[in-house]
């Protein structure tokens, strides 16, 4: 029976032998994670290795009584190392890592849909001295496709065990670890021998021409006869459907119509679970209100935990959606041939295919697409990408714009009645990101950082079926993360939004400053050339209120800065406390503008916090505070902003400069404040 992270109390392992130490080496987009999970479960530790940024996972389980540490390499194409993640590859194998030793032996993962292309970094490792185990993954997604493999065959011309495994199934893993655990008993295989596959090339070539040439040779000689592939339509019905994805034109349209799609869907599908969570906030909110006495604790649980963190759980449904969506394109090998298709536009502007991946987990998050700027061997295109990198709009941002896309974009169809402008609001939102990317790139390669990109080659998986585990354990993944950042961050900087709002308790308003605030009022009403209206005396008790406390001394302070983007003093300070992390500012508006009645027969669907900030005026009118040029202004600052903390200390790290951070902050903050005044004024001008 197998066991995961079979240990005593003191880390030792619970079993009489000395544990085994295996590393996964493979490709990227090999299965090589998923084999991993399969193998070990969830890592037992992350980190990095020393001395380096590049992240590790290190995985424990126990097989036939013996304990096995399994390692996940970086992935990577070549043992010839040029990147980070290749260096890191060659120095965990060679154990020259400070403290660690020499494996006892390498499971090579191995596409069983294109050997010949992952039998070149598994010939590689065959000359490092160690027992060899290939890993066929993909092996049923092969079978379906016609592909016959003679494991016998192969592993008599490999000089080493080849195990079949389907990771998502659980085919072959018990082999797989019997394998492992008598890894010991096998001797390391004979290097390939490539001087005789050599002798046909061109003299004139480089050696690592010649190298590839030739161990390309030794392979198609190991795979005669031990690999057969069907002679029908199905390669010649694969290739007529990549030129149509990857086409300049056509293909570039399907794009933008699939995204369409998934914004549209974004919508349409969630409004009913939202609209069920909605009523649930409302409802715990409302018994939490009527089961207290009025006092500070009712205030800070509605006010604060309930208004702050239930304003933001409600938009779980849309990012399930979201993921769920991405996770099948990137399992069905579209995502890969996007990437085909923007080297050209990244090339343009001065990046390389290479940044694409990492920049499409960007709109993810920005953490692990910055990290994933390792396999980038240029260093000049590296930080290039690195500094671009936090414009895409990540999951955070998207809270934030189905927020006020919902609230104060027009449901109304555009050109056809599927898509509504809120989609299309929503997808520009996305562009503006992209968009400020590229002319960035473009300018600071021009510039400061000139230089040529690097070719990119790259190897275009084989369209398969998205396996339903693996893309609901990733919608699993995003949706955690979400509610956990909602349990903590947003939950903590709520409390303290709250606490500031509402102390210290509020002096009695004497004339004076009952002045100070009607010359404001006058000064909000003037500037759109309106006569002031003033509002009911109890709201301008509890606006007062929030100005004499540490929140609106904050507010009153930063105003100045803020009121040339049609926000008032409240979204100012929203947006001072979503540095921490971008969606934090939902809760923080939920409990800043928490204040006043709103209409309870407001339409159906708009949830709490929708109808707080659609009734907030400014102090001491009825004047509105959110309309759609604001709401616009809003979304594209934040669009462009750098309010996440995590992110800029990444930069910081991964750069081994203070400096870098620094500039992205500057550089990004102030295009997000010009971007929100040029938005705010043009729909303004343009009576939006």
């Amino acid at each position: 029976m197998d066991t995961a992270g079979s240990m005593d109390d003191t880390g030792s392992p619970s079993h009489p032998h000395e544990p085994i130490t295996a590393v996964l080496l493979g490709n990227p987009n090999t299965g090589k994670s998923t084999l991993f999970t399969a193998l070990a479960g969830i890592p037992t530790r992350v980190g990095n290795y020393p001395g380096v940024t590049v992240e590790r996972k290190i995985g424990r389980f126990a097989h036939a009584g013996i304990g096995v540490e399994l390692i996940d390499l970086p992935g990577t194409y070549s043992l010839d190392p040029k990147s980070p993640d290749e260096r890191v590859a060659v120095d965990v194998i060679a154990g020259s890592q400070p403290g660690a030793k020499r494996p006892d032996c390498i499971v090579a993962v191995v596409d069983a849909t294109n050997l010949e292309r992952n039998l070149f970094l598994a010939s590689q490792a065959m000359e490092r001295g160690i027992p060899v185990i290939v890993a066929l993954t993909l092996s049923d997604i092969a079978r379906n496709q016609g592909v016959e493999i003679d494991s016998e065959k192969l592993s008599r011309r490999l000089g080493c065990p080849v195990v079949r495994v389907a990771s998502p199934r659980g085919e072959g893993i018990a082999a797989l670890k019997d394998r492992i655990v008598r890894c010991r008993d096998l001797p390391p295989p004979s290097p390939p021998s490539l001087d005789g596959h050599a002798a046909g090339v061109a003299p004139h070539h480089s050696p690592p021409v010649r190298e590839a040439t030739a161990r390309y040779a030794w392979i198609e000689a190991v795979l005669a006869d031990a690999v057969s592939r069907p002679k029908d339509s199905a390669e010649t019905r694969r290739g007529r459907l990549d030129r149509l994805v990857t086409h300049r034109v056509g293909g570039t349209i399907l794009f933008v119509g699939t995204m369409l799609a998934i914004f549209t869907s974004i919508f349409v599908l969630a409004a009913p679970l939202m609209d069920l969570i909605s009523a649930g906030v409302d409802a715990i909110g409302g018994l939490v209100e009527s089961s207290l006495p009025e006092g500070a604790i009712r205030s800070l649980l509605v006010d604060g935990v309930i208004a702050g963190v239930g304003g933001v759980v409600v938009f779980l449904p849309q990012i399930a959606i979201l993921f769920l969506f991405v996770a099948l394109l990137e399992d069905c090998g579209y995502l890969a041939r996007a990437a085909y298709l923007m080297d050209r536009l990244l090339a343009g502007v001065g990046l390389g295919g290479k940044s694409f991946i990492p920049l499409l987990s960007c709109f993810a998050c920005a953490i692990p697409g910055i990290m994933a700027t390792r396999t980038i061997e240029n260093r000049r295109e590296r930080l290039l990408t690195i500094l671009v990198a936090p414009l895409m709009s990540c999951s955070a941002r998207l809270p934030v714009y189905l927020l006020f896309c919902g609230a104060f974009v027009p449901n109304v169809a555009v050109g056809v009645p599927w898509l509504r402008l809120p989609a299309v609001v929503l997808a520009a939102m996305y562009a503006v990101g992209v968009v400020t990317a590229a002319a960035v790139a473009f300018v600071l390669s021009r510039t400061i950082m000139r230089g040529r990109s690097q070719p990119f080659v790259m190897e275009l998986p084989p369209w398969r079926m998205p396996q339903p585990a693996v893309v609901l354990e990733r919608v699993r993944e995003a949706c955690w993360s979400f509610l956990s950042n909602a349990g903590t961050t947003i939950l903590a900087v709520s409390i303290v939004i709250w606490a500031l709002g509402s102390y210290p308790k509020p002096r009695v308003v004497d004339e004076a400053a009952a002045i100070i605030a009607d010359a404001v009022a006058d000064a909000a009403a003037e500037e759109l050339g309106k006569p002031v209206e003033r509002g009911d005396p109890e709201a301008v008790d509890r606006g007062n209120a929030l100005r004499q406390s540490f929140l609106g001394m904050a507010g009153r302070a930063i105003e100045p800065v803020v009121r040339p983007l049609g926000w008032d003093w409240r979204i100012g300070c929203a947006a001072i406390a979503s540095f921490p992390a971008r969606e934090v500012v939902l809760g923080t508006l939920g409990v800043i503008y928490n204040l006043g009645d709103v209409d309870p027969g407001e339409e159906d669907g708009a949830s709490r916090l929708e109808r707080k900030l659609r009734a907030a005026t400014w102090d001491g009118s009825d004047r509105k505070v959110f309309t759609l040029p604001v709401a616009l202004s809003i979304m594209v600052f934040f669009a462009l902003c750098a309010q996440c903390a995590s992110t800029l200390v990444v930069i910081g790290r991964e750069t081994g400069s203070w400096v870098w951070p620094f500039v992205t902050f500057t550089y990004m903050t102030t295009l997000a404040w010009l971007g929100a005044f040029v938005t705010y004024r043009m729909g303004t001008a343009l009576g939006w």
